[in-house]
């Protein structure tokens, strides 16, 4: 098959579709990337992709073309303007480009505008279009706007649209599905369930953490709103008193600062601790620090129903997890028997299982164990790809 791939995010930002496009390549396929100029976390466009340079590159064996996009900087207007300037950029470019593709594969992740493009070919070109929604919108906007605003509005109409003109679309979390066909108006025989992969490069190393008289909780990712980070600054706040542990939030993200401040006001900054952020081959060291890993998200919105990726890749690391969080990931570590968790926002319930491993860490021995297990049964590379080519043939055969 010869696949356009459509994604704002690409090489060198750090997302999964990098792994996924050459894997598809891999396997016999002919993939070109339609995608931005990369600027995500940092917000500005580096040096060597200015002026109209590397607007056609090669990466991994896979063609990329990008297209021009205003960088995020810091603040709503200029994340609107990021999103809306690739939109606008990616449709024209798929509106006039000549080259004849067997399918589309949209890799929505937010916004949805970045599923435009993809709407766009495919009418053109008359394609299947396949997209895979990794975050659910419209309930993503309610992170930035209200559901009255005019905003928020607009995005459930042209959600409503892209998800209307995809042949199929894969969700990451069962729990999308309800919403897509109550909410959007998706047939359900439309929907399918491929979970997120991981890269499964740690799943043979030996990430134990040095023995040490403090136990570390460690969380790793986006520091956002959707995070939900105070619920574990407020689980540690309620284990103040004690001086055998320590929280480390490794990451980057919109919320860094405020978390920062809030940590230093509670008088936690010898506790709670900010690494900053760490390029994905770096990471094993990270993990080695750590005794526990913490999943946090947000709960007041469908968007906390997700099964977020960041759980598959805790699962390689092969330490207990705890999460704060609804949906489908409570499903999956009960099933996979790797950790505990309690309602999103819970930081009571939070700090009762950290209190509880830091009594009686024996309790969780296994499951650093089982996680790996689970993971290998579940959420490898090739397990992912298998369903993703299956979904792809269906639709072009």
């Amino acid at each position: 098959m010869k696949i356009l791939v459509v994604c704002q995010y690409y090489y060198p930002e750090s997302f999964l579709i990098n792994e996924i496009a050459p894997m598809l390549q891999k396997n016999g396929h002919e993939v070109t990337v339609l995608t931005g100029l990369p600027n995500y976390p940092q917000g500005v466009v580096p040096k060597e992709y200015r002026f109209f340079k590397k607007r056609n590159e090669t990466v991994n064996g896979v063609r990329v073309i990008r297209c021009a996009e205003i960088g995020r900087r810091n603040g709503a207007a200029f994340l609107l303007l990021n999103y809306a300037s690739f939109a606008l950029s990616a449709s024209l470019k798929a509106l006039f480009m000549r080259e004849k593709f067997d399918l589309v594969f949209s890799y929505q992740l937010s916004p949805i505008t970045m599923a435009l493009p993809a709407l766009i070919y495919k009418k053109k070109k008359k394609i299947p279009m396949l997209l895979y929604c990794l975050d659910l919108w419209p309930a993503s906007a309610l992170t930035i706007v209200g559901e009255g605003s005019p905003v928020f509005k607009g995005a459930q109409i042209l959600s409503k649209m892209i998800y209307a003109g995809a042949d199929r679309i894969a969700v990451t979390s069962k729990p999308f599905m309800e919403y897509l066909h109550t909410v959007c108006d998706v047939p359900t025989e439309k929907l399918s369930y491929i979970p997120q992969h991981a890269n499964g490069v740690l799943l043979h190393e030996d990430l134990c953490a040095a023995a040490s008289d403090k136990k570390t909780f460690m969380f790793a990712g986006n520091l956002g709103k959707a995070q939900s980070l105070e619920t574990v600054i407020d689980a540690a706040n309620l284990l103040s008193d004690r001086d055998d542990w320590q929280v480390l939030l490794v990451g980057s993200g919109s919320e860094a600062e405020h978390l920062q401040k809030k940590v230093q006001e509670l008088g936690l900054a010898e506790k709670v601790l900010f690494p900053g952020r760490f390029a994905p081959e770096e990471m094993a060291e990270q993990y080695k620090k750590a005794d526990v890993l913490l999943l946090t998200l947000a709960g007041d919105s469908a968007v906390g129903e997700t099964l977020p990726g960041k759980l598959q890749t805790y699962m390689t690391v092969g330490k207990p997890i705890f999460a704060a969080i609804n949906g489908a990931a409570v499903g999956v570590l009960e099933d996979a028997a790797c950790g505990k968790s309690v309602a999103a926002g819970d930081s009571k319930g939070l700090a009762a299982l950290m209190l509880q491993y830091l009594e009686t860490p024996e309790t969780f021995a296994d499951c650093g164990k089982n996680a790996k297990k689970y993971f290998s049964e579940n959420f490898t590379p090739e397990v992912f790809m298998q369903k993703l080519l299956s979904e792809m043939k269906a639709l072009t055969e």
